[in-house]
């Protein structure tokens, strides 16, 4: 299957995770925030193969392995796969777009994607979610996260070069395009972590 080219925006993201990963992989190892969503995502699959989707640095790939799963990193940068592998000696880490996840259909009991379909254009975020919804298995559980907002932007951090870009969602539209590709929601809330930032957190399962 032919290979889905990245938009000029998701290739400037790309170029910042290759340029600042471990910088990026050092800066988010607190896992504390997260934690409580493993213990519900636990609730869901006790036990089983995932894939995380976006394994950035590594820090989720270690509690995941911790809690017991069969594990399967995916990232497309470079930079942040070798952080990981650095942080996870001997766990499976490969280097795959979510756009082109090369599984065969209904492999994986779960999947976690923890700030990373955030990266994705909203007018492409259909490809990925179907990707996904074909290699994960018709009783199996997801958790996704995103940021809310409206609209789309692309922030710079760290100046002056390391450029992200960012959709931005409400609870109820992220749901809104859960549903439309056949996922069904188990589980969806508002998080507050900071002043500036609220993350939309899913548990689902897909629909066959």
């Amino acid at each position: 299957m032919e290979k889905v080219k990245l938009t000029h925006r998701e290739k400037q993201t790309l170029d910042s995770y290759n340029k600042y990963g471990k910088q990026w992989a050092e800066s988010h190892l607190d896992f504390d925030f997260w934690s409580s969503e493993l213990k519900r995502f636990k609730k869901y699959l006790q036990s089983g193969k995932i894939l995380e989707i976006g394994s950035g640095g590594g820090r989720d790939a270690k509690e995941l392995i911790k809690a017991g799963y069969e594990y399967t990193g995916t990232d497309i940068s470079k930079g942040l796969l070798e952080a990981a592998k650095k942080y996870n000696p001997g766990a499976k880490f490969l280097l795959e777009s979510v756009y082109d996840l090369e599984f065969p259909k209904d492999y994986f009991d779960g999947f976690w994607a923890c700030a990373v379909l955030l990266h994705i254009p909203k007018n492409r975020i259909d490809k990925a979610l179907k990707r996904i919804h074909r290699i994960t298995k018709s009783h199996g559980i997801g958790f996704v996260s995103v940021k809310k907002g409206r609209g789309e932007m692309v922030t710079i951090e760290p100046p002056p070069d390391g450029k992200r870009f960012f959709a931005y969602y409400s609870l109820k539209e992220f749901e809104e395009t859960l549903r439309k590709n056949n996922f069904e929601i188990l589980y969806s809330k508002e998080r507050k972590k900071t002043a500036k930032t609220t993350w939309l957190i899913y548990f689902v399962r897909p629909i066959k």
